[in-house]
């Protein structure tokens, strides 16, 4: 990293990928348009003619997918760790 030549080369190689990223997502923004063009235009359904006008209306801005995330803990059930010689005693109060 001392050295000019390293971080010359890695400045680019940064920004190579950079730029695929930002062509990657340029394709499938245009690629999901697609998609919801023919969707709308075909579907049967006017829920999703509706969710496809409105994602089409919002420039492909906003996600129109709802995403439930539950985040309740859940008792573990199963494997627990036990020390070396660790006869179990401590596992059994609780």
């Amino acid at each position: 990293m001392k050295r000019h030549e390293v971080r010359a080369y890695l400045d680019s190689a940064r920004l190579r990928f950079v730029a695929q990223a930002d062509g990657l997502r340029a394709y499938a923004k245009a690629r999901a348009i697609e998609v919801a063009l023919d969707l709308m235009m075909n579907t049967k359904s006017e829920n999703i003619h509706a969710r496809m006008a409105e994602f089409l209306a919002s420039d492909a801005k906003g996600s129109p997918v709802a995403v439930h995330i539950d985040a309740r803990q859940v008792a573990a059930a199963g494997y627990s760790y036990r020390r070396p010689g660790d006869d179990g005693a401590a596992l059994e109060g609780e």
